[in-house]
């Protein structure tokens, strides 16, 4: 399993948390057996995780102990809280001692602290089986509260983090800082694929734009440099030469398209400054990485994803699922390997079931092929984008919307989150209470009010016509 053979790295460095305090494999081991020890094996635990020694601590206890755990944001409403306490009646709660959820007060009893956290324990006494190879739930979707989670095996994780392992040669000399949260996959990619390879993390929770995270990207020699999008739009606010240390060995950049500008502007600095730059394609269905492009090696494919990693494979499928073999015809993509997830999760009741995809993902994007093998994303099947890094799903959002007397429609691109209102004949409808309805950051999307939402001839929503007033804006 993919923290069986920690102890090898014994005396190195694991993890070095915002107070410099230095933590050596034998030290987060040691404090991971003691949270262990109050576990039983296959409970499933929730974690409400942040970026510190105590979240880090806690999902390795889990693992080791062949737990299967759920990474949940920490920033959760109760009432998203108790949504997925109902679905999924989890035996274990690991989180905050300030975090003031009601649920975990009704309805668990604090066993066990350490730092700043605390294990909690279930009062109820349920039992269901699982799966005996699921390892991890992780959300579908941007939206905190949301239910549906992918099933992630041992074998899907490990796999993924031999194959990222190797191509960024990721060796026990490195040192990563968290800057992205630790239940995104791409985040939780990076912690893991480090300490794996006995490599150190460096625990933040500070943004670029705090001083105290320059102090400590360079105070511990930070060699590596991961984002999403947004994270290089920041980047390039407050000076994109700042991650240049003598130290950085590579970046990569996941979590959605980048703009191409911006891709140029840092391969130009990575040139300079002999920095290797990757951009990746993946999914939290595939563990999450599926392809990788090294900028620097290829600057004329850097509107590319790539090829895929060690173990993959790509293909391309017409609408009735057909292979394309032709360079340049558009199609869905497909990917197949061990990565690839073992299905999807409502409810405790999908915790037992089989793998239901057999290592065969249906990506929803649209691609085409070059003659060298390159491939290119030309568009999206479903309705989803990726805002921030965070993967949304659209229909979602309008659900959410709707269950408020809200008659609303959302549409957009990557980064770009439009939500359509039908006006409210007593008031203009208030953007910072969307907001809270969505959950995501009033500055991350622009509101329209709309006399009446456009319908088609099935009464159903015309995202064609919204787009066409987005257009003529």
């Amino acid at each position: 399993m993919l923290f069986d053979k920690l102890e090898k790295y014994s005396s190195r460095s694991a993890v070095i948390s915002e107070n410099s305090e230095v933590l050596t494999f034998f030290d987060l081991i040691k404090l991971a057996k003691q949270i262990g020890t109050k576990i039983k094996k296959r409970s499933l635990v929730f974690i409400l995780t942040e970026n510190c020694v105590e979240s880090v601590a806690g999902y390795i206890a889990f693992v080791r102990s062949n737990c299967v755990v759920m990474l949940v944001s920490s920033q959760i409403t109760s009432g998203e809280f108790d949504t997925l306490y109902q679905k999924y009646i989890p035996d274990f709660l690991w989180c905050n001692k300030k975090n003031s959820l009601k649920l975990s007060k009704k309805n668990f009893s604090s066993i066990l602290y350490i730092g700043n956290f605390q294990l909690l324990e279930s009062k109820k006494n349920f039992f269901f089986n699982m799966n005996e190879n699921l390892m991890l739930l992780l959300s579908t979707s941007g939206s905190l509260g949301d239910p549906k989670c992918v099933k992630l095996s041992y074998k899907n994780i490990t796999s993924n983090s031999l194959s990222i392992i190797d191509y960024l040669t990721i060796e026990n000399i490195d040192r990563a800082i968290t800057t992205l949260p630790m239940n995104y996959s791409y985040g939780l990619s990076i912690i893991n694929t480090h300490l794996f390879a006995g490599a150190s993390i460096i625990l933040n929770k500070k943004t670029l734009i705090d001083k105290s995270f320059w102090k400590l990207f360079y105070d511990c020699e930070v060699n590596n440099f991961n984002g999403v999008p947004y994270t290089f739009e920041i980047l390039k606010k407050i000076g994109i030469s700042k991650i240049f240390s003598k130290n950085l060995k590579y970046i990569t950049q996941a979590g959605g398209k980048m703009n191409t500008k911006r891709i140029l502007e840092i391969e130009k600095e990575c040139a300079n400054n002999s920095t290797k730059f990757f951009i990746m394609y993946g999914q939290t269905e595939a563990s999450p990485r599926m392809s990788y492009l090294e900028i620097s090696k290829l600057l004329n494919k850097y509107e590319s994803i790539g090829k895929p990693i060690s173990g993959g494979q790509f293909w391309i499928e017409n609408k009735k699922g057909n292979k394309i073999n032709k360079n340049n015809e558009i199609g869905e993509l497909i990917y197949s390997g061990d990565n690839v997830f073992m299905g999807y999760s409502n409810s405790y009741h999908d915790l037992n079931k089989k793998d239901e995809v057999h290592g065969v993902l249906k990506t929803g994007d649209l691609v085409k092929k070059d003659n060298e093998g390159f491939y290119f994303i030309v568009g999206r099947k479903k309705r989803f984008i990726k805002l921030y890094g965070d993967r949304v799903s659209l229909d979602y959002l309008e659900n959410k919307l709707q269950s408020k007397n809200y008659n609303a429609a959302c549409t957009g691109s990557d980064d770009k989150l439009i939500i359509f209102c039908e006006k409210k004949k007593t008031k203009k409808i208030n953007k910072s209470k969307i907001a809270e309805v969505v959950n995501i950051i009033a500055s991350r999307f622009k509101l329209i009010e709309i006399e009446n939402l456009p319908k088609n001839q099935n009464k159903k929503i015309s995202y064609i016509h919204l787009n066409k007033l987005i257009n003529n804006e």
